[in-house]
């Protein structure tokens, strides 16, 4: 039995120090904008390669007030994509097909025995752009419920229910349609405006409705 007894703790410790091995490495770095500026308090992911959100929930961090962040945990030794968010300022969820801009890349971070830690750059999305403004009824004035949308060219978009008054982020230096329709009519949306934005901007546009729009 004692034999026994070796082999068996010999294994337990053989696994231990592998389940150590593979989770010990290590992703640190900065999160800079599009000009390359440092940006604190924006939230970094990452995301083993070859997977997506549908099949792992990703580690996140956030960057101090020079825009540097640690994830100050364990990683398997493999290959991670790195995404970057800050929602406050208008850089949004890179993973959401409408808000991604195509054209900036995630950073990458590859772990391996040899090298079991990564320092990496990490740049945010382009910059949102800002519509708001009133949907109002063209003869009372009154403001009205509607159901308010937004759709790129490739069938992506967001909606939201508004009381009247509306405030939408929109992706910029991207081609969206605006679209409205009364809460309570069988009005399927109605395309507004069409909206091509730079990111930062803010524009104020009212919709008015008529009758026949109700």
């Amino acid at each position: 039995m004692k034999p026994l007894l070796v082999l068996i703790v010999a294994s337990g410790i053989l696994f231990a120090q592998s389940s150590n091995q593979h989770l010990s490495g290590q992703i640190k770095g900065t999160i800079v904008d599009q000009s390359g500026n440092p940006v604190s308090a924006a939230t970094v992911y990452a995301l083993p390669e070859g997977l997506t959100l549908d099949d792992v929930t990703p580690a996140f961090a956030k960057s101090d007030d020079h825009g540097a962040f640690d994830f100050r945990r364990g990683f398997q030794l493999r290959a991670y994509k790195l995404y970057a968010r800050k929602d406050a300022d208008g850089y949004l969820n890179p993973l959401d097909s409408f808000y991604a801009d195509g054209e900036t890349e995630p950073a990458e971070a590859v772990l391996t025995r040899k090298h079991p830690s990564s320092i990496v750059t990490v740049k945010l999305g382009k910059q949102a752009a800002i519509v708001s403004g009133k949907i109002f009824d063209v003869e009372s004035g009154q403001p009205l419920k509607a159901y308010v949308g937004l759709m790129d060219e490739d069938g992506n978009g967001h909606s939201v229910v508004v009381d009247g008054e509306y405030n939408l982020v929109v992706p910029s230096e991207k081609s969206v349609r605006l679209m409205v329709t009364v809460l309570g009519t069988r009005r399927p949306l109605v395309p507004v405006s069409s909206l091509r934005l730079e990111p930062g901007q803010l524009i104020y546009m009212d919709i008015p409705i008529s009758p026949t729009e109700k």
